[in-house]
């Protein structure tokens, strides 16, 4: 009975290793996907701060072009 305790044990061992190394996957698998949304949050607010110029310039561009009008 000895040699089949330790072999249930062995097994066991396994079977945990091959947990751990799963979970460990998981873990990696998760940090990659974070990165990966943080760079696109990243992107979106460069995104978000280019349209925000645009629209400046477009408004300034607006007042600039009604004073001239009006000036007319």
């Amino acid at each position: 009975m000895p040699v089949n305790k330790h072999r249930e044990t062995e097994n066991r061992i396994r079977e945990l290793r091959q947990s751990i190394d799963e979970l460990e996957q998981q873990l990696l698998d998760t940090r990659k996907a974070e990165n990966a949304q943080h760079e696109t949050l990243d992107h979106l607010d460069e995104y978000i701060n280019a349209v925000d110029t645009k629209v400046s310039s477009l408004k300034l561009f607006w007042s600039e072009l009604k004073r001239e009008w009006a000036s007319l």
